[in-house]
């Protein structure tokens, strides 16, 4: 009888057990099947996000900067990458990278920080910070000591590009207009630094653009943004940089200042000594893609003037441009083209994507559309690139050396060139002086 009983109680505890396992088995089932959505609804990782900051005060240095927005936005990561006097202003700019940012703040376009009154400072009239990322206008990132400062470089994005994002690389932080050229465009005679490195930023949205201006209208802001960068009398040279649309509106910016009448034109246009572009479609471009997303808004006509069907309006700025820039030897002119296909738009869900089936956006003819003594492969140098990511370059990315010995080298041709001016009109107005004086 006692045998019998405890077969049953080990019998019964067997089955405890077994229940147990298999309520275990099953509960790990479930909170797996559970846990899985949730993956799906985790926040998104925060990225680093790159402001400009201006209407910073002549006497703070880097660190001043850094902790002032460490102490407004509750970051710890915060990194200024350039602090630069910006010209004709007494106040400088800066670009801070934000290191793992809050989502909230990719929604953030700008806001104002009331500068504090530090200690050893005079109290004076409140001044505000302002910081943004749209990076509208002129924003100087690099600027060399006053002696050391012989040329200025100012850089456009292209169509529906932006003044900082576009030169940046590709899922990294590298701006190699701001991280790289200025120590490569250095004097031959000191090695030191020269340029003077600027972006200008403009609104060129494509899709859902509320924005109706032309190429015209916007050169003539360039122009006018330009022009009270470097003063009504400029004593540099002055090589610009043209991405895409960015090319054309330098180009439509000089064709009107060499017809100007206007002094401060004039002494600006002469000042220009080189020009730079990256995939500027001067004899238009393809946009089936582009249409749609446009659809009938106020920036179609911009868009469709950039066609390469039989474009009049670039047809005529070719032409212009080619009178307004002279002669050999007054300038210079470099082309650069992309060799690789580049993903067209396409609607998905609502959403504009470049998923589209791959295009060249801008062929070789159109980008290499210079001067007959330019035609050769020193002034024109394909870059293995899509048309977006042909202005985008790494800290050691190959293509970038092809572009930054040219950059290098017109920029001290240009400088060259203007001292070569400078004792030329020293030498002529000496001689009239002795002319005119009966002096020998």
């Amino acid at each position: 009888m006692g045998t019998i009983e405890n077969n049953y109680t080990c019998l019964l505890a067997f089955v405890v057990f077994l229940t147990i396992v298999s309520y275990r088995l099953v509960l790990q089932r479930l909170t797996r099947c559970t846990v899985k959505p949730e993956r799906s609804e985790r926040p998104k990782i925060p990225h680093d996000l790159t402001f400009r900051i201006s209407g910073i005060p002549i006497d703070w240095d880097r660190e001043v900067l850094r902790k002032v927005l460490m102490a407004e936005t509750n970051i710890a990561d915060v990194s200024i990458k350039s602090l630069a006097h910006e010209a004709n202003t007494d106040f400088q700019t800066a670009t801070a990278t934000l290191g793992n940012a809050p989502s909230n703040f990719r929604n953030v376009q700008s806001w104002q920080i009331r500068v504090p009154e530090l200690p050893n400072t005079q109290p004076g009239a409140k001044q505000w910070l302002v910081v943004e990322k749209d990076f509208l206008g002129i924003t100087t990132l690099y600027a060399p000591p006053p002696d050391d400062h012989k040329i200025d470089i100012v850089a456009l994005s292209g169509l529906g590009g932006h003044a900082f994002g576009s030169f940046r690389e590709r899922k990294g932080t590298h701006m190699w207009l701001r991280d790289s050229l200025p120590g490569h465009v250095t004097s031959e005679t000191d090695g030191k630094p020269m340029a003077r490195v600027m972006v200008y930023g403009y609104e060129s949205a494509v899709a859902k653009s509320k924005c109706m201006q032309n190429i015209e209208d916007l050169s003539t802001t360039f122009h006018n943004s330009l022009l009270a960068s470097v003063g009504a009398s400029p004593t540099r040279p002055i090589i610009l940089i043209g991405h895409s649309l960015g090319g054309l509106i330098i180009k439509q910016s000089l064709i009107t200042m060499s017809r100007s009448k206007i002094p401060d034109d004039k002494r600006l246009f002469r000042s220009i000594y080189g020009v730079v572009f990256f995939g500027t479609p001067h004899d238009g471009m393809d946009i089936s893609s582009l249409i749609p997303m446009v659809r009938d808004g106020p920036n179609r006509f911009l868009i469709e003037s950039m066609s390469r069907m039989n474009s009049q309006i670039l047809s005529i700025q070719q032409r212009d441009f080619h009178r307004a820039l002279g002669s050999e030897g007054d300038s210079e002119v470099f082309c650069f083209y992309e060799t690789l296909e580049s993903p067209t738009a396409q609607e998905v869900d609502g959403q504009w994507r470049m998923t589209g089936p791959p295009t060249i956006l801008v062929t070789k003819s159109s980008a290499t559309h210079c001067r007959p003594w330019e035609d050769g492969t020193e002034h024109m140098c394909a870059i293995a690139r899509t048309h977006s990511e042909m202005v985008k370059f790494g800290p050691h990315d190959p293509e970038y050396k092809n572009v930054k010995e040219r950059i290098k080298g017109l920029s001290r041709r240009a400088v060259m060139a203007r001292r070569h001016l400078q004792t030329t009109t020293a030498k002529w107005t000496k001689s009239r002086i002795v002319e005119d004086h009966g002096l020998s």
